[in-house]
């Protein structure tokens, strides 16, 4: 499927950011707690995607970290704030099968990669290796 394709993508990018900045750590601001993020989370969440079930405990992980980064607690550059979501939007659409539009997923997903020139050819290869 292209989403999961192109999610593939975005993991990767996320997993570099990750391997230059750990730990990666933030202050929640309404208790004042020290967090920090769980890595692995968007690599589970992909699996469950894969698997059409929550494999690893995904829902409950993500609570923490996407209210952190709502409330400006948690930021990313740009373009990791986008793999994160996309991967986070597949699983809310394949997993708990909520209402989630194919284009955002496809837009974040493209957005985790820099070099916006590469956008039309990696959806065009997902395309073509979803088929």
């Amino acid at each position: 499927m292209v989403h999961e394709i192109l999610c593939e993508h975005a993991l990767a990018q996320w997993r570099e950011f990750c391997q230059s900045n750990r730990p990666i750590s933030y202050v929640e601001s309404v208790c004042g707690t020290h967090q920090t993020v769980d890595t692995e989370l968007p690599d589970d969440a992909l699996r469950s995607v894969r698997e059409n079930k929550d494999v690893a405990g995904v829902d409950g992980r993500y609570s923490e970290p996407i209210v952190a980064m709502q409330d400006d607690d948690l930021s990313f550059p740009k373009s990791i704030t986008f793999a994160y979501y996309a991967i986070y939007n597949a699983f809310k659409k394949y997993v708990q099968h909520e209402n989630v539009d194919d284009w955002l997923i496809v837009n974040q997903a493209l957005s985790a990669e820099t070099d916006e020139s590469r956008w039309p050819s990696l959806l065009e290869g997902a395309i073509k290796r979803a088929k």
